[in-house]
């Protein structure tokens, strides 16, 4: 068995910077990290995490670094991709010696476990809020699909690549959905998709394949699908998931969220 801790949209900056003036995302990002630390003993064995984009609001040298402080809290392995808040050259340059991101062009990587593939796919706009899957992206897709065909997928990328149905956030959605369809049909193994940017969970496909979205760590996003819905954010806890394979796909949304108990029934 295999299993992916999944973090998204952390949006960190340098303290005392507050994103929208309200968010303290450094901390938040701490906060959540000695929450995962604390969760643990019962979430069991941790093969490695991957941060779904928009790993910083600024793209900034500084704010990549304390991200890593945080995240290497965990004491495990650990892949990103960009989201739209992020720049390739200052991600590039922070991660480097984690020898995984590919030294020019898009961020795109694969990571090789005994059962599983990890791949994660580029979808960044450089200035826009919309993401892409380019014509080498989906590439690199098809190639990594068929070239380890005898192990499952799973698929990390920023923008999902299903409307939400949250208006302000499907204006600012992934192209390319019809070709990635395409590839994920010539798929011989199951595939896995796994997104952020909505800062919500969702459940939808594209192709023959089931997307996920993951809550974020920063910050939450109403779930209202009027067409005038409010834009903007809440400060409603967040939380992250978890991915297993173990002869078929399992995947877990943990909440941030604290309570007491657990009680006796």
């Amino acid at each position: 068995m295999t299993r992916i801790l999944q973090l998204s949209d952390t949006h960190v900056t340098v303290p005392p910077h507050r994103v929208s003036g309200e968010l303290e995302t450094f901390a938040l990002l701490g906060s959540a990290i000695t929450r995962i630390l604390a969760d643990l003993d019962g979430l069991g064995p941790i093969d490695a995490v991957v941060v779904t984009g928009d790993l910083t609001d600024l793209g900034d040298a500084e704010s990549y670094h304390l991200l890593r402080r945080q995240v290497e809290r965990l004491g495990l392995p650990w892949f990103a991709i960009p989201g739209n808040h992020d720049l390739r050259a200052p991600m590039r340059a922070a991660l480097a010696d984690l020898d995984y991101l590919p030294a020019e062009g898009r961020l795109n990587w694969i990571r090789d476990f005994d059962d599983l593939r990890l791949i994660g796919l580029d979808t960044l706009i450089e200035g826009q809020g919309g993401g892409t899957l380019d014509g080498d992206t989906l590439a690199f897709l098809d190639n990594a699909l068929q070239g380890r065909a005898d192990v499952p997928a799973l698929v990390a990328l920023h923008h999902p690549p299903f409307a939400s149905g949250i208006a302000f956030m499907d204006r600012i959605a992934l192209d390319a959905t019809a070709p990635l369809a395409e590839i994920l049909g010539r798929a011989r193994s199951e595939v896995r998709l796994i997104a952020g940017h909505v800062h919500n969970t969702f459940i939808g496909q594209v192709g023959p394949c089931i997307a996920l979205t993951s809550a974020a760590i920063s910050s939450s996003f109403p779930v209202d699908f009027r067409a005038n819905a409010p834009v903007g954010f809440t400060t409603a806890p967040g939380g992250y998931m978890l991915h297993d394979w173990r002869d078929g796909f399992q995947s877990t949304c943990v909440s941030l969220a604290s309570g007491s108990g657990p009680h006796p029934f």
